[in-house]
């Protein structure tokens, strides 16, 4: 091997090294995210866990079961789904991710120019078997006042039910979460636009939500439109500022992958090159 070429491979090794260094920082920051799955929650690494999101896009959501609303009342989730609908797969007394996914679908449908219980609505459904209605109507309570006053409170409803109808719903919707003591569980961040009798359109990956991609989900809902999510694949180049609401660069992990492919590129030309001058010259 020539000496430019060692040189090129060296170069690339570091590179790749910084890369390696920088996206798992990243996944350590914000969860590594795979094909089909939403970030998920630590757990104790003495408990298996079987946590993720196997997209089912035009799928059916299974709608029979015991639920019950925050009022205590018996309900029938397909009659619930009478509207395009936000499906939300939480558990009321999470201490960690779902207070900031219930809190950021608060204020992204707050913004949202469409009439709540006229053009959409919100389903929360709680997977926890310890909860009751009355945790339901404590859920309710608190993100309603993040939406204020003027907000119809028969727009979002918080649903509890019984543990093999909760199964069947979220194993329906390709939810899969782990319980790992008692009410607590592992699970990933994520919610659902349906369409009306609960045909499955897009998964919208959280903690944060962006009003545009609620209002997207929520348009394809109403016209039975079953696409597949993309924010997987913007999320490795682009992070959420919370402060502008919106997707920004990240310069580093972005001149990381350019820089990479740049170097690899050279290391081709300068191992493959002088090859092909010399069979030229003879």
């Amino acid at each position: 091997m020539s000496r430019a070429a060692a040189m090129a491979l060296c170069v690339l090794a570091l590179v790749a090294g910084g890369a390696s260094r920088g996206l798992s920082q990243n996944e350590t920051d914000h969860g590594a995210l795979h094909h089909g799955e939403a970030p998920m929650v630590m757990v104790d690494s003495s408990v298996a866990v079987d946590v993720g999101v196997d997209e089912k896009p035009g799928d059916t959501l299974y709608t029979e079961g015991k639920l019950w609303n925050e009022k205590g009342e018996a309900v029938n989730l397909e009659e619930v789904l009478d509207l395009p609908t936000l499906l939300i797969p939480a558990y009321y007394n999470c201490p960690r991710s779902c207070s900031l996914l219930l809190a950021s679908m608060a204020t992204a449908i707050r913004d949202l120019d469409l009439f709540p219980a006229m053009e959409y609505r919100v389903v929360t459904l709680s997977f926890s078997r310890e909860e009751t209605p009355a945790d339901a109507a404590r859920a309710k309570a608190q993100y309603m006042n993040i939406l204020g006053d003027g907000y119809p409170e028969e727009a979002w409803t918080f649903l509890v039910g019984d543990p093999e109808s909760i199964a069947r719903i979220c194993d329906s919707m390709g939810y899969r979460f782990t319980r790992n003591g008692p009410n607590a569980y592992a699970h990933p961040n994520v919610a659902l636009a349906v369409a009306p009798r609960g045909k499955i359109i897009r998964y919208l990956y959280g903690p944060d939500f962006l009003t545009a991609d609620i209002k997207m989900g929520l348009q394809e809902a109403a016209r039975g439109m079953a696409s597949v999510s993309i924010r997987k694949v913007v999320t490795f180049c682009f992070d959420y500022d919370p402060e502008s609401r919106g997707y920004v660069l990240n310069i580093y992990r972005s001149m990381g992958t350019l820089v990479l492919t740049l170097v690899g590129l050279m290391f081709l030309y300068l191992v493959l090159g002088p090859k092909g001058r010399r069979r030229e010259r003879v």
